[in-house]
């Protein structure tokens, strides 16, 4: 289990809690939610999102409880972690357009490799030896962290020359910083952020509670090591003295919140915009009909700033404003590697000053220089 990612759909559970206990946003309407498991996979991201569009009429529906209706509304969907299956939903549902443009100048290209995990393992070593024995020392590493695990893993069973890793997203997570041969790695990230409150909610979890959902279950079970009730054969029976507080591990770690408050801001940016369809200044119109495409319309007009002191708002295209961090794997005093921030990338600063850098950084091999 991947804990990273059940902490980034308990945050939408947060979220979704935390305004239907609002007054002031959907006064008397109450949010609900599905949430499915993609399984970092295109394919299957696809296919629910067509369930959704498919499954459900395009109408607000006023019964109490969404699951006591099929036609319970789906007016808006929040993409997956992973970008390429998030655009390839965007793109078939039509709610919003991602374009996208690559172009390669004065750059010699030695190789270009594709794996996916569930190819057979001969393909990774394949691609794991081309690494080895290039003789190119700048690797641009755009994959999703399942693929990238695997071929670090097989990197470390017999290391390359050094190599300084250009990433992507998954330069921000820090399970990454076990593998010593992605020093001086570089890359740009969503910004670190806090979420009040969250925390609290992640902890706030009881064997009970977790036997009510099969992925809390395996969530408590691979935690602990114990079978809850007998859920799992061989293991030891739970037995109360589990501490989640106490656990070390991505579900828990609410230090650097960066994919979790793009979920938390999503959510929050659906509600502002169904409160814009359906309500005025003091209450909601329960029976009112709209499509998502008027939930689209009322998403690039939404402008409102989180708790923490996040502003959201996107300009004509449907598009917010860009804001990135320089991220580069460093050593830290205590001799492992760390999620570093060296700069930021921020669109809204003057042009000519939206790219400042805090700190060197610090390439493979040690160096502050290229």
């Amino acid at each position: 289990m991947n804990f990273r990612e059940l902490r980034f759909a308990r945050a939408m559970k947060f979220t979704i809690h935390e305004i239907n206990n609002r007054t002031d946003l959907l006064p008397g309407i109450t949010l609900g939610y599905q949430i499915y498991d993609s399984c970092a996979e295109v394919a299957m991201a696809l296919k629910l999102a067509f369930q959704f569009a498919n499954g459900m009429e395009p109408f607000f529906n006023d019964t109490d409880s969404c699951s006591k209706s099929a036609a319970a509304a789906v007016p808006a969907l929040v993409g997956d972690s992973y970008s390429i299956s998030s655009i390839t939903m965007t793109r078939m549902l039509g709610l919003f357009g991602i374009p996208q443009a690559a172009q390669e100048e004065g750059i010699c290209v030695e190789y270009s490799e594709v794996f996916y995990r569930t190819e057979p393992r001969s393909k990774l070593e394949r691609v794991a030896n081309v690494i080895r024995i290039s003789t190119a020392r700048v690797i641009v590493a755009f994959l999703h962290e399942g693929e990238l695990r695997l071929l670090l893993e097989e990197l470390t069973r017999q290391p390359p020359p050094p190599l300084q890793w250009i990433g992507d997203a998954w330069i921000v997570d820090p399970e990454f910083v076990r593998f010593n041969l992605c020093a001086g790695a570089i890359g740009f990230g969503v910004p670190r952020s806090v979420i009040p409150g969250l925390r609290e909610f992640l902890l706030d979890l009881s064997p009970a509670q977790a036997l009510k959902s099969p992925l809390l279950t395996e969530f408590w079970e691979s935690s602990f090591s114990c079978s809850l009730k007998g859920s799992s054969e061989g293991a030891r029976e739970c037995d109360g003295s589990e501490d989640i507080r106490a656990l070390q591990n991505p579900y828990t770690d609410t230090s650097q919140l960066r994919i979790t408050n793009m979920v938390y801001k999503a959510t929050y940016a659906i509600a502002h915009a169904i409160h814009g369809v359906i309500c005025n200044d003091t209450q909601c119109d329960k029976s009112a009909k709209f499509t998502p495409w008027h939930i689209l319309d009322k998403l690039k007009t939404v402008n409102f700033t989180t708790k923490a002191g996040y502003q959201v708002s996107f300009d004509a295209n449907g598009d917010p404003v860009a804001v990135f961090e320089l991220i580069n794997f460093q050593y830290t005093k205590d001799g492992g590697l760390g999620v570093i921030t060296v700069g930021q990338y921020d669109t809204s600063r003057p042009k000519g000053q939206e790219f400042s850098m805090s700190r060197p950084i610090i390439w493979v091999g040690g160096q502050t220089e290229v």
